[in-house]
């Protein structure tokens, strides 16, 4: 307890913290001591490459959102990429870190607090089985709720607007993709004997294999295209979805117990992890392959 006041009081800043750690104040200083000290251990071993990493972890993680972490990432994996080393780290024995000093708003020290990360391995079988049960009836309470019209619209609501944040809500739960895929461009297509989705915004995974919680194809179609006559997105790009939409949609979903969009597909991942785990697979590799991500950095970095 007196070392964690005594890191809030000698730092009150993120430029005091990284130069107290790393030497430099700021992130591209950081990065490039980053690049000297992987050049010296690309080739001898992952063992020393993860550790590296988990060292530098700090300052990807000494951000505000999962946004900004994911960005500090791809920084550092850049130079790995760059520097054509032999071992790369990897994301099961990067995400061990215990205790992560962070800043919820800078010049705040009062709210700066010592955050545990908990992995999802480390996580009971009760808890991930409770997660579970927890997404998949609230998907189920949700189709209730639009199947029989058990929603209250208030004096300066349309019956419209109140269904589409029930629908966003539902589908955002069972299919995790993200919020203007699901307003706008996610199509499920037969694949043989399978289904996939595609028309995601990243290109690099135009297809992946279709995971949906609690809901049969038929209906996701079916609820899809409801949502999209509703709030008529059809001629719409992506940018004029995410400014007309997302705040409105941000501010309903609160009221359903969300804390915005994003959440819908975090909470798709606590499931979805669980239900599609292949056998040998790691949590992280789960979590990449149903969010069609490249590298499993990303995706086990903000879903986990």
């Amino acid at each position: 307890m007196n070392e964690e006041k005594k890191v809030t009081t000698e730092a009150q800043t993120r430029e005091d913290i990284f130069k107290m750690i790393y030497g430099e104040s700021r992130m591209s200083g950081v990065l490039k001591v980053f690049r000297k000290e992987y050049k010296s251990v690309k080739n001898v071993s992952l063992v020393k490459v993860n550790k590296l990493f988990g060292r530098f972890s700090y300052a990807i993680y000494f951000q505000y959102s999962p946004s900004a972490i994911r960005n500090n990432l791809v920084k550092f994996k850049k130079v790995i990429e760059e520097e054509g080393g032999k071992f790369q780290a990897h994301a099961l024995e990067q995400f061990t870190i215990s205790e992560i000093y962070v800043p919820i708003k800078r010049g705040d020290v009062k709210r700066k607090k010592v955050l545990k990360v908990q992995l999802q391995e480390e996580r009971s079988e009760t808890q991930n089985e409770l997660s579970k049960q927890i997404v998949i009836k609230k998907i189920i309470e949700l189709k209730d709720i639009l199947d029989n019209k058990r929603y209250t619209i208030s004096a300066n609501q349309t019956e419209s607007s109140v269904r589409s944040h029930y629908l966003l809500a539902m589908l955002g739960l069972a299919t995790g993709r993200r919020f203007a895929e699901i307003m706008l461009s996610l199509k499920i297509e037969k694949r043989i004997d399978d289904y996939s989705f595609t028309g995601l915004l990243k290109k690099n995974h135009e297809k992946i294999e279709a995971h949906i919680i609690e809901l049969s194809t038929e209906e996701t179609i079916k609820y899809l295209r409801e949502l999209r006559r509703i709030v008529k997105t059809k001629d719409m790009t992506v940018a004029g979805v995410n400014a007309k939409y997302a705040k409105t949609f941000n501010n309903a979903l609160k009221r359903l117990g969300f804390q915005n969009v994003k959440s819908l597909r975090y909470n798709y991942t606590i499931a979805g992890s669980q239900i599609f785990k292949k056998k040998g697979e790691s949590v992280e590799d789960t979590i990449t392959r149903i969010l069609g991500h490249i590298e499993a950095f990303s995706s086990a970095l903000s879903y986990t």
